[in-house]
This record gives structure tokens, sequence and C-alpha cells, in this order.
């Protein structure tokens, strides 16, 4: 299985095999120039749609069922966060913003306001302001303000909160389909990103 002709993420499934023969398996951490460089709109794109679908075939697999059945509930926890989970989150967010929006066109349709709700004492009148994608903006603020001071952490954050927003709508749409047509087909399908320099122009076009 760990095997690119038979899986996309072959790799996932060798350190299963590793796992699950109670094996050791060196990690060696080195730096090698012009690596990693998904780091452009149109090879991100790629790259989380590539993976995205591959997390499906790693949950539906034996190998992932067998070693959930052989660990305990806390090493479970931390296999899941560092195996699928990311992909898990952005797909149950893509979710959760369809039944958002249609619990309030069904607000409208009743003929229930903001002014109503609050009167009720529900949190549904302010909760769309302040959601929590604003407050994950917390943690970084924090760590720049820490680092390299104050005005340079608020510029940094503010100033880039419209196209970061722009960005990570647009691969949560990305993972979540890559997800559901990996679910409904079964298949995984394989994007080649190129692996362009990070500083390359883009066009609209090519967007």
């Amino acid at each position: 299985k760990s095997s690119p002709v038979v899986n996309l993420s072959e790799d996932i499934f060798a350190g299963y095999n590793v796992r699950m023969r109670e094996e050791g398996s060196p990690h060696i951490d080195f730096l090698e120039f012009e690596k990693g460089r998904e780091a452009t709109f149109n090879a991100a794109s790629n790259f989380f749609s590539k993976i995205s679908g591959g997390s499906i075939s790693v949950i539906r697999s034996r190998d992932n069922h067998l070693l959930c059945e052989r660990v305990g509930i806390l090493h479970s926890l931390s296999f899941y966060f560092a195996s699928v989970s990311f992909y898990v989150s952005n797909l149950l967010v893509d979710i959760s913003i369809y039944l958002y929006v249609i619990l309030f066109i069904n607000f409208s349709l009743a003929g229930i306001g903001p002014g109503q709700l609050s009167a009720l004492g529900s949190f549904f009148h302010s909760e769309w302001i302040i959601s929590i994608g604003l407050v994950t903006l917390v943690p970084q603020l924090v760590e720049i303000v820490l680092e390299f001071g104050a005005v340079h952490a608020f510029k940094q954050v503010f100033g880039g909160l419209f196209a970061a927003t722009f960005f990570f709508i647009f691969q949560n749409k990305n993972i979540a389909s890559s997800m559901k047509e990996g679910a409904m087909t079964g298949i995984a399908r394989y994007f080649f990103t190129g692996r362009p320099m990070a500083n390359q122009h883009q066009t609209w076009r090519d967007i």
C-alpha cells in the first residue's frame, strides 16, 4: 500500500506499516534549497486538493481501523490530530456555514430579526460579528507582539487580514470539495503542483 501507484498518500501508509510491525523509523531533519515551495496560490490549491482527497482513503483504510483498535484514547487523539484532523475540520467548517446560512434564512422567513433574537437572550444576534475565526488571530498577534513589538504586530496582522481571509476561504472550499468528491467517488486524484518559486507572479486567469 505504500506505493504511489496504489495510494496517493503513500508516505502515510508506509508509516502505518512501520507502526503495525512495531518497528522504528529514523527521522532525519535536513534543509534543501527550493524544497517545499507550495506557497503560491495555485500550487497551494493543488496541494490541498491532492492531500485532502487522499485523506479520505486514509480514513477508509483497513490499516487505519487496525491502528485505532490497538492504541488507547490519548494516542488516538494525537493520531487523529497528526493525520486527517485538519482536512476533516475544514469539511465540518464548510458544512456548518451552509447550516448557519439556512438557519438565518429560516429566521427571516419566520419574521425573526436580530433584535428579537437579542430579546430572547440568544447569542445569534451578535455571534456573526465576533466569530471564532477572529478569535484565532489572538495567538498570532500575541506572538508577533512578543517578537517584534505592538506596532509591527498590528500592522502585519490587520494589514493582511483581507488577503488572508480571501485565501483561507478559498482553501477551505477547495479542501471541502475535494473531500466530498473523494467520499462520493472513492477516487483520490493526483495534482501536479509544480513547486514554483514563492514569488512567482500569477494572473487571475491562472487562479
